[in-house]
């Protein structure tokens, strides 16, 4: 073979495996615009602009990329919020959070270690305390406790193991069924398979629960000795709306209906488009 004919062939696979690779992205892409299929822009009073930080500074997940594509996806096709996209903690500073309404955390375990310097801690917990927003999603939680404890106090729990592995699929409460919040259920309860926490540093008084994971139908005994599993929640944070939501782990949540309208509901909740109540609800009987 002739260096050529060689040259021929290599362009030819490097040819093949980038096809491979855009066939692929398109195809989860096309999933995810599937998934929104029906939803229409929203007349929202103004479109917020929000960062979306994707880095990981513990596990990463694989269901970043994903995330990110979900997030840009719904901006487009909702208009409810425009995203600027970045995995750069310079980017939390004081002067440069002024222009943004709220902030979402795509999967972003462990982001004490990214955020090592005191102002840039302060730049994002007192963006919140002002009245601004934030939103996290799955890996958001893996975080904080035992080095950033007001970070965990802000989200509303740390990661403390997930005995309901990615591979299960696990009975799940709507709680608040009338909260805006839930309204792309169309049950007060669901199964589904997505990898599910148990959380330290949480309490149920802090925060409005939404959806949770019945335990007692799981088979799999947590840590809590009252069986008291938030999946979802609400929470007021100073003046700032904190949302946060266990869904995401897996790359087929960021493509499923429902959960994107849940996603979108609590996005717009956070900047303040959507009223609801983010005070504590009781335990549910049958957790007891």
């Amino acid at each position: 073979m002739n260096f050529r004919t060689f040259s021929i062939l290599l362009s030819q696979v490097i040819v093949c495996l980038f096809t491979v690779a855009s066939v692929y992205a398109d195809t989860e892409l096309n999933r995810i615009q599937k998934a929104l299929t029906g939803l229409n822009p929203i007349n929202a009073t103004s479109s917020a602009k929000v960062l979306v930080y994707s880095k990981a500074s513990g596990f990463a997940h694989k269901s970043i990329p994903t995330g990110v594509k979900a997030l840009r996806a719904l901006a487009e096709k909702t208009k409810a919020f425009t995203p600027d996209f970045s995995s750069d903690v310079s980017d939390f500073s004081e002067e440069n959070l002024k222009q943004y309404d709220g902030i979402i955390f795509n999967n972003t375990t462990r982001v004490q270690k990214a955020f090592v310097s005191l102002e840039q801690r302060e730049a994002l917990l007192n963006f919140i305390k002002q009245g601004k927003g934030f939103s996290g999603f799955h890996g958001a939680s893996d975080a904080g406790m035992p080095t950033w404890k007001e970070y965990t106090e802000m989200v509303g729990g740390c990661f403390d193991g997930h005995p309901w592995n990615a591979g299960g699929t696990w009975p799940f409460t709507v709680e608040d069924p009338t909260h805006p919040l839930c309204k792309s259920f169309s049950s007060n309860t669901f199964r589904f398979s997505d990898e599910i926490y148990q959380y330290k540093g949480y309490d149920r008084k802090n925060l409005r629960v939404l959806i949770s994971l019945d335990a007692n139908k799981s088979g799999i005994n947590g840590k809590s000795p009252t069986h008291d599993y938030p999946v979802s929640w609400v929470k007021s944070y100073g003046k700032g709306r904190v949302f946060y939501s266990n869904f995401g782990h897996n790359k087929s949540s960021w493509w499923t209906p429902f959960l994107l309208k849940h996603f979108l509901a609590g996005i717009r909740w956070s900047v303040g488009e959507l009223d609801g109540p983010s005070d504590s609800l009781p335990m549910p009987k049958n957790k007891k």
